[in-house]
């Protein structure tokens, strides 16, 4: 494998894409009518790997077989539709199981026919293959896909079946703690092969980054936007042969936003001529980076590092960089509302500041409003009450951390127009420099 990028195949309806020189495995009987109802197949696969049964990495879900079919607007419901399935290549080298009988999936010798209401999509798993014993590894021939019905173009896709399975792994990273917002985590992807059979069509990498924006660099990379990208999309050739391993040449650089206290920067390694509703790939035409060409160099993919997905090991691996920036001890008071008709005594719920540890907060009453005491133990619920302050007077005291929450009771004694106060949670400057959010506002909604 080399620096330099391959393209990604995206297999859609009335497109012919071919496959590792193979021919185009989508075709269309003489091409969607520009009226009329008409179905898509989407996502389908172009390789099936069906892992040998003395395969070094158990996966408990290797060959379903998923079919997703989607009807043209403004016509979304075709009823009868006929999904043929031709498996006769594979006769003495794989046999079907699970057949899916909510579809009305049957077998007719090497020929499976399902029978399907298309309801705007329909989704289903009509087999999954297990290889019969003695199989030869490698490519066992295509089986076809046929989809017709009343009415509609008849649809038509081919899958190459390889006994033999590639394991994708990618490195894991630990967790980062005490980012600084604003400040950048470099992230430098690495996957391997630890299955026993070659990824021949590509590879591509997605990057994801949430709570912080990626830096625009790498010229062979695409990402989603020009300013601020939270996705890359980056796409090497192949081979990927059983027991390689490579990592990128340069990081990517995440930057924690601003106001960032938890994130996650990750990405996710896939063979690039397939496609699926789980991955989002980019658009061709998606802002380039703007610096070198990111590539690629060996390294030991033998630790334990690098690891598969729990599921579908020949389809991708994902590895995750969560991080806590120090934004995490920033105390952060949240105000809240006192509602209720002048003459009343209410409750109001006191919030627990953001990034409380062991809450302590004052809160000054709006004008027109007084603290009503409720002595502990005076009320069988396990709220918590706030009390006078020490001196009597001024700010009421209110403390956590109970289950049932702070609250405070207060009597509304007379309206006063856009009244006023304050709760303060309280912290010391060296443990929360930011003490300008500490405070938040406190307000009356007089009902009557």
């Amino acid at each position: 494998m080399v620096g330099a990028t391959a393209a990604v195949v995206l297999v859609t309806l009335a497109v012919a894409v071919t496959v590792a020189g193979k021919a185009p495995v989508v075709a269309v009987d003489g091409g969607a009518p520009a009226t009329g109802p008409a179905l898509t197949l989407s996502g389908m696969r172009n390789t099936y790997y069906i892992p040998r049964a003395d395969s070094p990495v158990r996966d408990d879900t290797p060959g379903k077989y998923q079919i997703t079919l989607k009807a043209r607007e403004p016509y979304p419901v075709v009823k009868n539709v006929k999904v043929r399935i031709d498996l006769s290549v594979l006769k003495g080298k794989a046999r079907p199981i699970w057949p899916d009988q909510g579809n009305k999936c049957g077998m007719t010798g090497q020929i499976m026919t399902c029978t399907v209401d298309v309801e705007q999509g329909a989704i289903f798993t009509p087999f999954t293959l297990v290889p019969q014993p003695g199989a030869a590894p490698g490519p066992a021939g295509a089986i076809t896909v046929t989809v017709a019905g009343p009415g509609i173009p008849t649809v038509r896709h081919a899958t190459q079946v390889v006994i033999g399975a590639p394991v994708i792994t990618a490195r894991q990273v630990p967790k980062r703690t005490g980012v600084r917002p604003g400040d950048g985590m470099e992230l430098t992807p690495a996957f391997g092969n630890r299955g026993d059979t070659g990824i021949d069509g590509g590879v591509t990498v997605l990057v994801e980054a949430s709570e912080a924006t990626l830096r625009r660099v790498h010229g062979n990379c695409r990402y989603d936007k020009a300013v601020a990208p939270t996705r890359a999309q980056c796409d090497f050739p192949g081979p990927l042969p059983p027991g390689a391993a490579y990592e990128t040449d340069a990081p990517f650089t995440a930057q924690a936003d601003a106001t960032a206290m938890h994130g996650r920067v990750s990405y996710t390694v896939l063979r690039a001529h397939e496609t699926s509703g789980e991955h989002r790939l980019l658009p061709a035409s998606a802002p380039r980076g703007t610096g070198a060409p990111l590539g690629l160099r060996p390294v030991d993919g033998g630790g334990s590092d690098f690891a598969p997905s729990m599921y579908s090991h020949a389809d991708a691996a994902t590895s995750v960089l969560d991080f806590d920036t120090t934004g995490i001890n920033d105390l952060q008071a949240v105000g809240f509302t006192i509602k209720g008709k002048v003459g009343e005594t209410v409750d109001a719920q006191v919030p627990y500041p953001r990034n409380f540890v062991d809450p302590e907060m004052a809160v000054t009453l709006p004008e027109g409003v007084s603290l009503v005491t409720v002595p502990r133990g005076e009320h069988t619920s396990d709220m918590v009450y706030c009390e006078p302050g020490a001196s009597g007077s001024g700010p009421a005291e209110c403390h956590g951390y109970e289950v049932g929450g702070t609250w405070v009771r207060v009597r509304i004694d007379r309206r006063v127009e856009g009244a006023r106060g304050s709760v303060h949670a309280l912290s010391g400057p060296k443990s929360d420099p930011n003490q300008q959010n500490n405070t938040a506002p406190v307000t009356v909604e007089y009902t009557g």
